[in-house]
């Protein structure tokens, strides 16, 4: 008899690692465009802050894949890779005043205002939660 099992938590992850590998991508490809009035600001910056998320979405990525084959280690992996993620989104790396006193921080990564890891965290939790233990016959 086959049972059905919904796949919320890996279309949730999945979901969450393919905005934030949109994120990252549109992260590098518009800082050739952008040009940066402060003389100072490290030309590097936007490639580390987008290879990071980048890298990011694909063990996320890769978390979905192996929940979507029934592997029980993606659901951990989404998990932990949502939670390191919310984590260096609050991990400065670069801070430079311009004028008038305003201070500018640039942080380890970049996000769209923390849904996309958070779908990965949630997406982690349901499927974690809802497992089906396999029976030895």
């Amino acid at each position: 008899m086959a049972t059905e099992t919904t796949k919320i938590g890996e279309i949730l992850g999945l979901g969450g690692s393919m905005i934030l590998l949109i994120v990252g991508l549109s992260g590098i490809s518009l800082s050739r465009s952008l040009s940066h009035p402060d003389p100072n600001y490290p030309a590097f910056l936007p490639y580390i802050i987008g290879g990071v998320t980048i890298a990011i979405s694909a063990l996320g990525l890769f978390g979905s894949i192996l929940a979507f084959r029934d592997n029980n280690i993606g659901y951990a992996n989404l998990l932990i890779v949502g939670i390191v993620g919310i984590i260096c989104t609050f991990i400065p790396i670069y801070n430079y005043v311009k004028e008038w006193g305003y201070t500018y921080t640039s942080y380890l990564s970049s996000t769209l205002r923390d849904y996309d890891l958070v779908l990965m965290v949630v997406g982690g939790i349901l499927g974690l939660a809802f497992v089906k233990k396999k029976k030895n016959l």
